[in-house]
């Protein structure tokens, strides 16, 4: 009775869309602020964030969440290729949302070796979801499309790739939620080999209740994981109160050689970066001030550990007077030039009002810039989501304004 319910909300939802998405159109370049190279939107506002992007040669490709129906097919993800000046070259729509047994989803995509391209999702083969797989070209056309069924994938959160000289991982979370489990799946540069490590959050030294959102790092043949979860030994934890969780995995053995638990249920970590080897955990901690919907104020928190997961130190941001109080929440940072930039949105409390935020911080803590970046009307969800480093320094913030948002700052 439940998969009913889901599947006729679904259709509800994608059926309400379809006519919005099919009379798509591009809006013109929008220049808020005039270091930002590009700040443009594609698709429409309903329910569409641009998730993933590529530097190519000319122009930018850039995938994510795009519902739309044409005939009887229902669609859910998307890419796209711009030119540098953001003009639209190409789309192209894919999987299958309107069977739920079979649902399929792809909303991502990276560079691997020799400027080739991959996109990475979840694809159900018999009620089971696998780790999907295209190489495509920078035309968008497909080259090699595979589904590796020794890899349980879920759709939750979206794989992510780290580069190798023979191959690349993918890092996912299994299909079982309730086995609480993350895969490290090397592909060898063919797409044809997979080794697939897998990290258990239910066997020693971890004992989880629940589990919420991670990141990961691979530097020196090591994976470094962080992951929110409920400490089950501890029955007075409940779902809401999460810590946070800290763990060195090495290849070569396949065990988890080191981890440790850095916060207590004020901080739910987002990103995990490495430089230089200090370890960046970027996430938000409850600040004990309630507003105006009885939900706590969140603030960024950065704690910086060294490579043993010891404090270095730690440094925080807080909104000036003049830009007001927010309830803040965080969703993606990344260290380029030595320094660390920050992407989300902040709901300003005492009227409706959402934008999207950037902040960038020195490696020691000093803010250097922070933007509120209102977008559209105000009734258009306002948020961004992902940084993509670029070459010469410059970052693409992607998520969504009115519809996809893509700025290149």
């Amino acid at each position: 009775m439940m998969i009913i319910k889901t599947l006729f909300f679904k259709t509800q939802l994608i059926a309400g869309l379809s006519m919005a998405v099919l009379n798509f159109a591009q809006n013109a370049p929008v220049s808020i602020n005039q270091d930002f190279k590009l700040n443009t939107h594609y698709m429409t506002p309903e329910n569409n964030f641009a998730k993933a992007g590529v530097e190519i040669k000319d122009g930018y490709i850039i995938s994510g969440q795009n519902f739309v129906q044409e005939g009887d097919a229902e669609y859910n993800s998307a890419i796209i290729k711009i030119d540098k000046n953001g003009k639209l070259i190409r789309k192209t729509v894919l999987g299958d949302n309107k069977d739920f047994d079979k649902e399929s989803v792809m909303k991502t995509v990276y560079g691997i070796n020799n400027n080739r391209l991959v996109q990475l999702g979840s694809k159900k083969i018999d009620k089971r979801s696998y780790l999907w797989l295209r190489e495509v070209n920078d035309n968008l056309d497909v080259l090699q499309d595979k589904v590796y069924e020794s890899v349980s994938a879920a759709a939750t959160h979206d794989p992510v790739v780290f580069n190798v000289p023979d191959g690349f991982f993918v890092v996912s979370e299994s299909a079982f939620s309730r086995d609480l489990e993350i895969n490290l799946t090397f592909i060898s540069n063919d797409l044809q080999k997979t080794d697939n490590h897998i990290i258990s959050f239910i066997e020693p030294p971890f004992d989880f209740f629940g589990r919420f959102d991670y990141s990961a790092a691979l530097v020196n043949n090591k994976f470094y994981l962080i992951t929110n979860g409920v400490d089950e030994r501890n029955a007075q934890d409940t779902s809401s109160k999460y810590k946070t969780y800290i763990l060195e995995y090495d290849l070569a053995t396949r065990k988890v050689t080191k981890h440790k638990k850095i916060s207590e249920a004020d901080f739910m970590s987002r990103k995990l970066l490495i430089n230089k080897d200090l370890i960046y955990v970027v996430g938000v901690k409850d600040t004990g001030e309630p507003i105006s919907n009885k939900i706590g104020r969140r603030n960024t928190l950065v704690k910086v550990l060294n490579m043993n997961f010891d404090k270095v130190k730690e440094f925080n941001y807080v909104p000036s007077p003049d830009k007001g109080k927010f309830s803040e929440h965080l969703y993606d940072a990344a260290i380029v030039n030595d320094e660390l930039h920050i992407i989300g949105e902040m709901y300003r409390s005492g009227k409706f009002s959402n934008e999207s935020v950037y902040l960038k911080f020195d490696l020691n803590g000093k803010l250097l810039d922070d933007r509120f970046l209102k977008y559209g009307s105000m009734y258009s969800e306002n948020r961004l989501i992902k940084i993509v480093p670029l070459k010469n320094n410059e970052l693409m913030l992607l998520g969504k304004g009115e519809g996809w948002r893509v700025i290149i700052k």
